[in-house]
């Protein structure tokens, strides 16, 4: 009996420490691609529909945009990197910026960025002993 316990509570740590390294993996998988496929010239639409949406978008003093994308998010967590599925408010970490100028890639690099406080909508919803509480 105690084995089997023993068997599930490590399954169980396994199951939910595995979800934060298989984004690690897959970011860094999806961050080597990007950085040997991209070509000057493309489109905001072509990179939006080869690697999603952007992390972070910021504007520029010219008027174009950086799109970050994580490539080793959570670097200054460690519990953040093994438990948790993607960048999160107040995480550092290692992006791919890419540099659009009318639309257009104009160039690409890696650089060090903390993720900003997220803008927009929110909608979260808690159970547990207490009053249940959705937030919008």
């Amino acid at each position: 009996m105690k084995n089997i316990l023993r068997a599930a509570l490590v399954a169980l740590l396994a199951s939910v420490l595995g979800c934060g390294a298989l984004y690690q993996a897959g970011t860094r998988v999806r961050g080597h691609r990007m950085l040997s496929s991209l070509q000057a010239g493309q489109t905001a639409a072509e990179l939006r529909n080869q690697w999603g949406q952007p992390d972070i978008i910021s504007d520029t003093a010219s008027g174009g945009q950086v799109w970050s994308y994580a490539e080793r998010a959570n670097t200054d967590d460690i519990a953040a990197s093994l438990l948790y599925t993607s960048a999160k408010e107040g995480d550092k970490g290692t992006f791919i910026d890419l540099q659009l100028v009318d639309g257009k890639l104009a160039s690409w690099s890696e650089a060090e960025h903390r993720m900003p406080a997220k803008k927009g909508t929110h909608f979260g919803y808690s159970i547990g002993a207490g009053p249940a509480t959705a937030h919008f």
